[in-house]
This record gives C-alpha cells, structure tokens and sequence, in this order.
C-alpha cells in the first residue's frame, strides 16, 4: 500500500512538473508581446511566469522536496488560476489542451487531497541515516528550481541582450520568408577594433579549428573534444560556402546522434558575414573610429511549436546557449580590442 502510494505521488508530481515547463510554449509559439504594449499583455506575461513558475515549485513539494511541500495547496491553487488566464488571453486554437490539463489537475489534486496521498511521513529509525542524501536531493531540486525560475523570468532580457531596439527590427540573412520577432535572439556587442580584425577570429570558429571561445571546460565535461585556440592560425582563415564548422567531433557518443555535427556555412562575406544553418547570422558592422558591432541573430520556436518541445527548449538550451554565445562574443570582443591595441602600438 505504502508502495502505491508512493508511485502515485510521484507521478502526479512529475505530471506537474511537466504541465508547468509546457507553458513554455507561449513565448516559443510567439504568443507574449515583449515588452507589453498594453494592460492586457503584461497580465498575460506576468500569467505566464506565476504559472510556470508556481506550478513548478508545487510539482517539486508534490515529490516531498521540504519546505515546498507544506506550501503544495498555495501553489498549485495559485498556478492552475495563472495557467487559466495565461492560456485564455494568449489564446491559440491548440491552447484547449492546456485549458483541460489544469482542469484534470484540479480535480485530481481534490482527490489526492482527500485520500491524504501527498503525506510524505519518514520513519525516526530511518531519519537521521537518510537526512544526508535527502538534504543533497532537496539541494538539487531547489537548484534546478532557480535554474527553471531565472531562464523564464529573463528570458525577455538576454533573449535581446545588448541589441538596439533597431537591431532587432532589421532583417538579416538568417531571417524566415515569413519573420516575426518574437520568435528571434538578437545579442550584440561593440568591439574596439575595425572587422577584418575581429573576422580572423571568428572566422576560425569551430571543433576542429580555434574551439568556440566560450567555456571549454563545460563543453568538454559533457564529452566534446573542445579546445579553444588564442592565436590566430592562417591555415585558418579560410572557409567556403558548403563547409561544416564542426560542432564536436565525428562520431559524438558512439555517433548517437550522426557522424557529423555542426552547421553549414550558406552564406559568407569576408569581414562582414557568416550565415551557418541552424545557428544564425554572424554580422560585422563597421561603426566608425575603429569600432565593429558584432551581432548574432537567430530564430527559434515558431507557430506549431510543440509543448513538450518548448518545455525542453526552454530547460535544457535557451539559458545554457546565452551563456556560451556571450561568453563567446566578449572573448572574441576582448582578443580582438587586444590585436587592433598591438596594431596600433606596432605602427607608432
């Protein structure tokens, strides 16, 4: 009994858990205006974040994790309300789905509720031998928690981080025929060197060239034979049309997920533009005095986005990608204004 009790718990916890990351969709499918115009968009953006948010941390305290599972009621009465107004006022015509899920929540919650299943009771004998790993566990869940918590709330900001309000409306070679921006990461950055200095560095970009000039460390810690250069190598300075900047190296994991990965280059201009398929336009704009704005723009998400894809998209890439492209653009940024210093210094 105290089995299937358990099980029960659990998969009601993870059902929520789930539920909550689904909400993801709304911004993923275009359907938050950042930032709002008007009353009605920010209650829906603010909708959004109680939703995904509380109910998160309700799955979390359904699964035992203390002190959220004394607050369980609070969240999820005030998550299932935010998740209703969210849905309703972003509405798209496969949002009824959502709508019914918080509906099925509610009266299984009652239930659950009534039987007294969400109890979570740990025998003294056993306490104080578990309390070590119980805290390790609850440190975790309350890490990933903040992690969930910090990528929806900033989204709006470092989805557009260091981007004018008219770099993000202009079109650049990367853009769908049919572009919303809502749908865009647009980062950018002003460099104190001229562009053919910063393209020989980005131009070297890649798992078998120069390494990404982002957190080396990390990449490899998860398998990739990820090493940054900092030096520019003329064997280098050379890419075409067609090519593949290779992402890691062949046959990742047993060629888990093919034997060659990484993006095309479909579009090039020296010192000026590095289209790569599936990650963006790299564009080098001259700024006068010696400066270039390095921008990157990319397109996620997009009407038919499916929820459990938004969900993942949103807990897996969306924050960890801004931390390597803005480490990789302020490493590029600093080696760059570092080589346009010694340029000038050598002509002196």
């Amino acid at each position: 009994m105290r089995l299937s009790r358990a099980f029960i718990r659990v998969a009601f916890g993870v059902i929520v858990l789930l539920h909550a990351l689904a909400h993801a969709v709304l911004p993923m499918r275009g359907l938050l205006e950042f930032p709002p115009s008007s009353v009605g968009a920010l209650i829906t953006i603010a909708a959004y974040l109680v939703a995904l948010v509380g109910l998160f941390a309700a799955g979390l305290g359904v699964l035992g994790v203390h002190p959220l599972r004394n607050a369980v009621p609070r969240l999820m009465a005030f998550g299932i309300v935010a998740s209703v107004v969210g849905l309703v006022t972003s509405w798209d015509v496969t949002l009824w789905r959502g709508v019914a899920v918080d509906a099925a929540l509610v009266v299984a919650f009652v239930a659950v509720l009534q039987t007294r299943l969400l109890e979570v009771n740990v025998p003294p004998v056993r306490r104080h031998s578990r309390r070590i790993l119980r805290v390790m566990m609850e440190a975790v869940a309350f890490a990933f928690f903040a992690y969930v918590a910090v990528a929806a709330v900033m989204w709006p900001w470092y989805r557009r981080w260091g981007a004018t309000v008219q770099e993000q409306a202009r079109t650049f070679p990367s853009d769908r025929w049919n572009r919303n921006m809502r749908y865009e990461l647009t980062h950018a950055v002003t460099i104190e060197a001229p562009p053919e200095i910063v393209w020989a560095w980005l131009v070297q970009l890649g798992q078998d060239r120069a390494g990404f000039y982002s957190y080396d460390w990390l990449e490899r810690l998860f398998g990739a034979d990820v090493h940054n250069v900092d030096e520019i190598r003329p064997e280098w300075q050379r890419r075409e049309v067609g090519d593949l900047v290779r992402a890691t190296q062949p046959d990742y994991l047993g060629g888990a997920f093919g034997r060659e990965l990484g993006w095309r280059v479909s579009q090039l201009e020296p010192s000026r533009l590095l289209v790569l398929e599936q990650w963006g336009a790299f564009v080098l704009e001259p700024t006068g005095a010696g400066q270039t704005r390095f921008i990157i723009r990319s397109t996620i998400g997009g009407p038919e986005a499916p929820a459990w894809g938004a969900g993942l998209t949103l807990a897996l890439f969306e924050l960890p990608h801004f931390i390597m492209e803005r480490k990789m653009m302020l490493t590029i940024k600093a080696r760059a204004e570092r080589d346009a210093r010694i340029s000038v210094e050598a002509s002196r």
